[in-house]
């Protein structure tokens, strides 16, 4: 799992940084902020479950950063910039925490 942690935090800070001057991510990054922040992270199965989700987000207009492992190529994992729970929808209805 450390693999997955890793390359989540990679996402994670890539889609802050990508997003950085988007009202969500300055009210979640600030300081007055920081002790209450919430992450969450669901699982997907395979590249093609991951590569689902990251379409689904595109349609809904729900910006994210889609990790890619390289040299491989790969796309490993995705995060979103920061949303209100409610802000999905049923986009990623179906997945689970990842454990």
């Amino acid at each position: 799992h450390v693999v997955h942690e890793i390359q989540g935090a990679h996402a994670a800070v890539a889609a802050i940084t990508v997003f950085k001057n988007d009202p969500n991510v300055v009210e979640y990054t600030s300081p007055q902020n920081m002790p209450s922040m919430h992450k969450i992270t669901l699982e997907v199965s395979d590249e093609t479950q991951l590569r689902a989700i990251s379409q689904k987000l595109n349609e809904a207009k729900l910006d994210h950063h889609l990790w890619i492992e390289m040299p491989e190529n790969i796309p490993s994992c995705l995060a979103t910039k920061p949303y209100k729970k409610e802000q999905f929808g049923k986009t990623l209805k179906g997945l689970k925490l990842f454990k």
